[in-house]
């Protein structure tokens, strides 16, 4: 069937953007039973959605339906929508409880697998938050971290950051640490803990990735902290595996508080779907020239293909290089230096051999302070104030 034209329409109060009869039928009848015109139900699905979804909304209500894109964009189309102030419905045929987090995570209203009736949509109840003053659920944070030169301490911050992210003294939140180096990978290793095989096995199947599966496999490096890390001996298919690491992201970030990765700098080059699932990345930069080159051909590639990614830029002064400072740096690759990583080679050295990470060493020394500086960074988000007139169901956002 035919659908109309895609086009925002910003006067509607409930629009629909599906791509199959099915979705098409239930929208029209719940569009019809809330007094608004069949002209409101469009084609082109949650993607087309997200493509119009530019400065005002398109409707205070939009009803769309995912389609054949993959999980992590639909994620990614349901918060550029969520950035106009619209409330999205989402549909589709999907049933796997990672795919309904995820989507909530990323600010879906609901989230309703196929069959659904035109009642169950518009008996649906808003988030808490909308009943109630103060400010929204905050989605899991997804944070990459890579050198843009190697020898830096990349893998070190990362290690640090998810200590950190789970310690109670910390931000106290469960993370999952991934590393994703399949080749040179070496956070188990680090910590002196057994590597997780099934981390090969999450890859080579990530759609079927439940909380069974993930505790199954992971290994918990403390009640709050769990690890993927592997070192794949063969070659063969490792590219295929590479890039299966976005959609391992969705089931993660629904099973976790935090997500942190630890990246091998051809990875923004390989996974071109990794960037909408990873909302920071951490890029560390050695004080000299061959930094500046190599970080700035990284942003300018993260500015051209995912200008929505925002980036953390720190210093490190693990490489003294040329000793430039944060400044000359930050003016050369045109960001601003968010954090520098203290030289302390006796402090990192000890912790080193203990397999423990620094923060937790010395929970206040100049490494960890600067590790919290950088998490704020990183983990900051804008919160969208809830409306307490706001009344509960769709009609609420129906005027």
């Amino acid at each position: 069937m035919p659908f109309p034209a895609l086009v925002a329409s910003n006067d509607l109060p409930l629009a629909a953007y599906v791509c199959t009869d099915q979705g098409a039928d239930v929208s029209r009848d719940v569009i019809r039973r809330t007094g608004a015109k069949d002209s409101a139900v469009r084609g082109g699905g949650l993607s087309g959605a997200a493509r119009l979804s530019i400065g005002k909304p398109i409707a205070r209500t939009i009803i769309t339906e995912i389609g054949n894109i993959s999980v992590p964009m639909a994620c990614e189309s349901v918060s550029e929508i969520r950035k106009t102030g619209a409330e999205v419905i989402v549909l589709g045929h999907q049933t796997d409880i990672g795919t309904y987090r995820a989507l909530r995570n990323a600010g879906a209203l609901e989230y309703f697998s196929f069959p659904v009736s035109a009642d169950e949509i518009l008996a649906i109840q808003s988030q808490k938050t909308a009943n109630s003053p103060g400010p929204a659920p905050v989605a899991t944070p997804c944070i990459g971290v890579l050198g843009s030169n190697g020898g830096v301490g990349a893998s070190l911050l990362a290690q640090n950051l998810a200590y950190f992210a789970a310690s109670p003294k910390g931000a106290n939140l469960r993370t999952a640490l991934v590393d994703a180096d399949l080749r040179f990978g070496t956070q188990a290793i680090d910590l002196d803990v057994d590597d997780t095989p099934g981390l090969q096995e999450a890859l080579s199947a990530p759609d079927r990735i439940d909380a069974t599966f993930i505790g199954a496999t992971m290994h918990e490096v403390n009640a709050r902290l769990s690890l993927y890390s592997h070192q794949i001996r063969t070659q063969q298919g490792i590219a295929d595996l590479e890039r299966a690491f976005p959609r391992l992201a969705v089931p993660l970030k629904a099973e976790f508080d935090a997500v942190i990765f630890d990246l091998p700098r051809g990875a923004l080059f390989t996974q071109s779907e990794l960037p909408p699932v990873i909302e920071k990345l951490i890029i560390v930069i050695p004080a000299g020239y061959s930094g500046v080159n190599a970080s700035s051909r990284l942003i300018s590639r993260i500015k051209e293909t995912s200008p929505e990614l925002t980036i953390i830029p720190v210093v490190s002064e693990l490489r003294r290089d040329a000793g430039l400072s944060t400044k000359e740096i930050g003016k050369a690759i045109g960001q601003d230096i968010v954090g520098s990583l203290p030289r302390c080679d006796k402090e990192m050295a000890r912790a080193q051999r203990a397999a423990r990470p620094l923060v937790e060493r010395q929970p206040r020394g100049a490494y960890a302070r600067a590790v919290k500086s950088i998490w704020d960074a990183a983990a900051a988000s804008q919160k969208a104030k809830a409306d307490p007139k706001k009344r509960s169901g769709i009609r609420a956002w129906l005027g």
